[in-house]
């Protein structure tokens, strides 16, 4: 994607966002509708800590366990980008973000993005470097754990040392 795209995207949105905003002040006032937006960011920020702190529970048993948890890294990366979103002054960011942020939604999207893709993660080595792996999920449940590709993805495995000079 250009910048240029990119740039008439974010501009058009910010817009959008003004636009509601407005109208919505419009209907009910302007002091009730910043107190709604701080209410929302501050609303926003106790969803993100409680459940930030569940999916890292979870996150962390899936790892002693010796499973992959792919689930929970996709919703990690959610609520990130829902917490993001909420503090965002505006409406539609808002709707966005509680849809991030809300265990239910967020567990849906979760599965629809890793049942859609390839996900993949970095995993350290010994040696303090890392390892690239990619995971081609195959249908089916999708909390079982991947397997790798043999349809001629590319896994590229090697490590870095930082030499000080």
């Amino acid at each position: 994607m250009s910048f240029g795209r990119i740039f008439f995207f974010i501009f058009g949105f910010a817009l959008l966002e003004v636009l509601v905003l407005a109208k919505v002040a419009g209907l009910i006032g302007w002091p009730i509708t910043i107190i709604a937006t701080v209410a929302t960011a501050l609303l926003g920020s106790y969803l993100f800590r409680s459940q930030g702190l569940e999916t890292w529970v979870r996150l962390n048993r899936k790892m002693q366990q010796g499973e992959m948890p792919g689930q929970e890294m996709v919703e990690g990366i959610m609520l990130l980008l829902g917490g993001a979103l909420l503090i965002t002054p505006g409406f539609i960011t808002d709707a966005v973000g509680f849809a991030l942020l809300l265990p239910t939604s967020r567990r849906l999207m979760a599965r629809k993005v890793i049942d859609k893709g390839t996900l993949q993660s970095f995993t350290s080595v010994q040696g303090g470097g890392f390892s690239y792996t990619s995971y081609t999920r195959t249908g089916g449940n999708p909390f079982q754990q991947p397997t790798k590709p043999d349809d001629g993805h590319i896994t590229i495995d090697g490590e870095s040392r930082r030499e000080d000079k």
